[in-house]
């Protein structure tokens, strides 16, 4: 069974009303974030020949890509290669995007991913291909002579559909283009993998002890925290035969990974003091279960 509370403006996200501060981000924040992270993924093109079987059946290959300010993904293709030869029969494509993995080792499928569904379209705007060649080389080092060779190509996807999921199913959503070409990828982005895995590797006492006095688990079996963000950061949480997804809000939005840091610290001293019998009448952050039941055995 899955329970997810979370709907797709920041506000509803966070259960606020008006004059209330939203503690999660946008679906569609989330969505530019995971396709600016993830600098990679499954491109599906339709087969032009029997080679992958017959005409027209899917044909998936990893891509390297870069945005551009729109969120649409930037590729560099080898003419000779097959799913370039697909694309020159039929334009349609999708593009899986996914988190990368961070070190503590989740799985997969725990991870917020991104399908982007669309055409593709030939980039022969000359400003713009000096400017692809320096950025896709800065992201993609390997690539620095391949932009100069006339056997790659760049190609772009521009989507006219986009598909949210948030890890295990927790929420899924089909996006509105507009509002995903307008979205910025969260200022903590490129650092929170690195962030998370220090918690959940080094400060699995403190998770402990934020569960027990913050969400009401005193003794999960496992907990760990799955993103982290400017407005907060995410918890899942197993006890016995159930999992949880909780939402800790920061006190104020931050602006940098030194911010979240402190807001972090503060999260875990004031678990700390409530433990040791040091009571505050506004001690706590603002928590909100946005998915319950997720993994019921």
């Amino acid at each position: 069974m899955v329970s997810a509370a979370v709907a797709s403006s920041p506000t509803e996200a966070a259960g606020a009303t008006d004059g209330e501060r939203a503690i999660i981000l946008s679906i569609t924040e989330r969505a530019r974030t995971v396709t600016h992270v993830a600098d990679s993924g499954t491109l599906c093109t339709l087969s032009s020949s029997g080679e992958a079987g017959p005409e027209g059946s899917p044909f998936g290959s990893h891509v390297d890509y870069v945005l551009d300010e729109q969120g649409w993904p930037i590729f560099l293709l080898a003419e000779a290669s097959l799913h370039t030869q697909n694309i020159k029969a039929s334009n349609r494509v999708s593009l899986l995007c996914q988190t990368p993995r961070e070190a503590n080792g989740q799985p997969q499928a725990a991870l917020a991913r991104v399908t982007l569904v669309g055409a593709i379209v030939d980039v022969d705007d000359d400003d713009e291909l000096i400017q692809l060649k320096a950025s896709f080389s800065l992201v993609h080092t390997y690539a620095d002579q391949l932009t100069q060779s006339p056997r790659f190509k760049f190609y772009k996807l521009k989507p006219d559909k986009v598909y949210y999921v948030g890890g295990f199913g927790v929420l899924s959503k089909w996006l509105p283009v507009s509002e995903y070409e307008t979205a910025e990828p969260d200022i903590l982005a490129d650092e929170a993998s690195s962030i998370v895995s220090k918690i959940n590797n080094g400060k699995q006492e403190d998770l402990q002890t934020v569960c027990k006095h913050f969400l009401n688990k005193a003794t999960p079996d496992t907990v760990a925290v799955t993103t982290v963000d400017r407005l907060g950061l995410d918890l899942r949480v197993k006890a016995r035969d159930l999992t949880d997804e909780f939402r800790i809000g920061f006190r104020q939005p931050v602006s940098s990974v030194e911010d979240a840091k402190s807001e972090i610290v503060k999260i875990f001293q004031e678990a700390w003091e409530k433990e040791n019998g040091f009571e505050w009448e506004d001690q706590g952050p603002p928590i909100q279960r946005y998915a319950e039941d997720i993994l019921r055995a």
